[in-house]
């Protein structure tokens, strides 16, 4: 198969050991790469048993096999693990370039094991790899760290690193990149932490193989030609290249999709005009800040020059700022957008932090809590300066509640008791994320059946039928009426359709975001094909995206998931708000559509895949 390489770097950070292993083109046919080959990885090598801070667990840095073609959006690449989250096998994905560089370097992918008795980072250069001591990086945060490597090694690595909260075990830590990208969700970074692992750089000068790169060269200039132009045509307000996903704010919020007061209010006008891109422009100064390859660029640079919140660097992501700001009741733009940062130096993920502290403060609210736990902070809604202060007490696990809440939500609630389970806005103990189920039932029925990562709005983007208007006409979904949101009616072909959409690009090494400007999946399967030489349609492409789903699934039940799981939602799910676009709406019917979605899978009605479903994906060898 063209577009792999066929080898995959295995770092042994218990004996500190490198070696590569070579890797059948069946399972990149299978499984295509990037979160197909972490999952790959994981029921290759970690068994029932194995947890996430148990040195056995692997985390692997995988590429895709599109890194390397200059495709607007083909810089996309993932990591996965065990979580320490749900316990459960995970993945997440991040962009910038380091992807690339690792093919570039001479691998499809870098499996990491074991337990460093030091702290350590790994340099892979041109096909070589050597394990160095990081003692003196080691308590800095991400940013630093990544400094730091590039001083010692150069300025032409691509490097990922964890700040503080990596290293103490902030169950949500995330992984960064060049200052800008993130494996965020899950807690990779805290699986890295517990690995001693600060970082890992890249680089090399390795030319791949495509099998027709000439009509890659001609999908490339179609396709980046067109995804330019329709962001272009484009109302100011909701161009990509200019304000990135900060344009969710109008797009979402006539749809009640926004997450309020941790899920609990039903409109806020001064927050939403806080929080629109206009606003967001104005205040933080954004400029673009692309990808390798990217034409849309949706990461954009901050710029603020004045007042205690100056700062210049990543300009947060519409996830970042809708729960860090809407979902605190936080309208001030530049104190939230720096705590965003915070977050990012010290490797948190934006999505569980802002769901963490607006659960704080619901607690505070209702006297679970006082300023006694609180380090004397006002935790109040809307407390600008309480939730920047916060993020610095959770990303360095301050003794006392800044500790419990880097557990997570679950844990948080379990501990504090006094009915704070209720207002827990989490699932399996991963936090929800920032769509509102009340405004598309299929949010909630995506976060109850995902497999790939818990309960996830990126491992199944079904809600974007609505909120983004994205379809997937080649695979069945066309014109949607803006009331089926409200229907179960097709929900759970919609869900499983949008399920192995997402794991296909997520293998593969795409980008989503070029699907909201015109990206297609018949652009994909060309693309795939002109790489690869795999010569598929598009039945082939979603088998592909079955078969990566399927093995997830298998990991589930590997890893103790239990059909109650899926059941267990939060009781904010039912409960409505009494004003705005989903004023009454609720989920009522999420139960019986968690089991017609099983059936749709090919899965039993305890969740579990079907002989008949294993043997149509040929996926016998994968069973446990």
């Amino acid at each position: 198969m063209k577009g792999v390489l066929n080898k995959v770097l295995k770092i042994d950070l218990t004996a500190g050991t490198c070696s590569s292993e070579e890797v059948p083109d069946k399972v990149y046919e299978y499984f295509l790469g990037g979160a197909g080959m972490a999952a790959y990885y994981m029921w290759k090598e970690c068994p029932a048993g194995t947890t996430a801070f148990n040195p056995a667990n692997r985390l692997t840095f995988a590429a895709g096999s599109l890194n390397g073609v200059a495709q607007s959006g083909a810089g996309k690449w993932s990591a996965g693990a065990i979580s320490p989250v749900f316990n459960l096998n995970s993945d997440s994905a991040a962009t910038a370039s380091f992807g690339i560089a690792m093919k570039q370097a001479g691998f499809d992918a870098v499996v990491t094991y074991g337990r460093s008795d030091k702290p350590v980072y790994v340099v892979v250069d041109d096909g070589r790899a050597e394990i160095k001591p990081a003692g003196d990086i080691w308590g800095t945060d991400a940013y630093q760290a990544e400094d730091s490597i590039h001083a010692r090694e150069g300025d032409d690595y691509e490097i990922v690193t964890i700040g503080q909260a990596g290293e103490r075990g902030v169950r949500f830590a995330n992984i960064q990149t060049r200052k800008k990208s993130f494996l965020g969700r899950c807690g990779l970074g805290a699986v890295m932490g517990s690995k001693m692992l600060k970082g890992v750089a890249v680089r090399g000068k390795k030319q791949l193989d495509y099998h027709d790169a000439e009509e890659i060269k001609r999908l490339n200039t179609q396709i980046n030609k067109r995804v330019l132009e329709i962001d272009k045509d484009k109302p100011e307000w909701l161009q990509i290249k200019k304000v990135g996903t900060a344009l969710a704010t109008e797009l979402f919020a006539p749809q009640g999709n926004l997450p309020l007061k941790n899920y609990s209010l039903a409109d806020w006008p001064e927050g939403v005009e806080a929080w629109h891109a206009s606003n967001y422009h104005k205040e933080l100064q954004v400029t673009p800040w692309p990808c390798k390859f990217c034409v849309i660029q949706c990461h954009n640079k901050a710029h603020v020059t004045e007042g205690p919140y100056a700062y210049e660097g990543k300009g947060p992501e519409y996830e970042s700022f809708a729960m860090m700001g809407f979902n605190t009741l936080c309208k001030d733009v530049k104190a939230i957008s720096y705590a965003c940062e915070l977050a990012n130096l010290y490797s948190m993920d934006t999505i569980s932090l802002g769901v963490i502290i607006a659960f704080a403060m619901e607690c505070y609210e209702k006297g679970l809590i006082t300023k006694e736990d609180t380090y004397g902070i006002d935790l109040t809604w809307g407390n600008d300066e309480g939730v920047v202060e916060f993020t610095k007490k959770i990303g360095m696990r301050a003794d006392g509640l800044g500790y419990l809440l880097g557990e997570g939500t679950k844990i948080a609630a379990e501990a504090l008791g006094r009915g704070a389970m209720d207002w827990a806005v989490q699932m399996k103990g991963q936090e929800i994320a920032a769509h509102n189920w009340r405004a598309q039932y299929i949010s909630a029925l995506n976060y109850c059946t995902g497999v790939a990562s818990g309960p996830n709005h990126e491992r199944g983007n079904s809600q974007h039928i609505w909120v983004g208007h994205i379809r997937l006409p080649e695979w069945g979904i066309d014109e949607v009426e803006n009331e089926e949101r409200w229907s179960w009616e097709n929900a759970g072909d919609r869900n499983a359709k949008f399920h192995d959409y997402c794991n296909v690009i997520n293998s593969v090494g795409h980008c989503k975001f070029q699907e909201f400007r015109g990206y297609t999946l018949t652009d994909l399967t060309n693309s795939i094909n002109a790489a690869t030489g795999l010569n598929w349609d598009l039945d082939d492409l979603r088998r592909s995206g079955e078969r990566i789903t399927t093995l997830q699934k298998i990991l589930n039940i590997r890893y103790g998931w239990k059909k109650a799981d899926d059941f267990a939602y939060p009781k904010r799910f039912m409960e409505p708000v009494t004003e705005g676009p989903a004023a009454g709406k609720i989920p009522v019917g999420l139960d019986n559509a968690i089991l017609e979605y099983y059936g749709i899978r090919g899965w039993d009605s305890d969740g579990k895949p079907t002989p008949e479903l294993i043997q149509r994906l040929g996926m016998e060898d994968y069973t446990d």
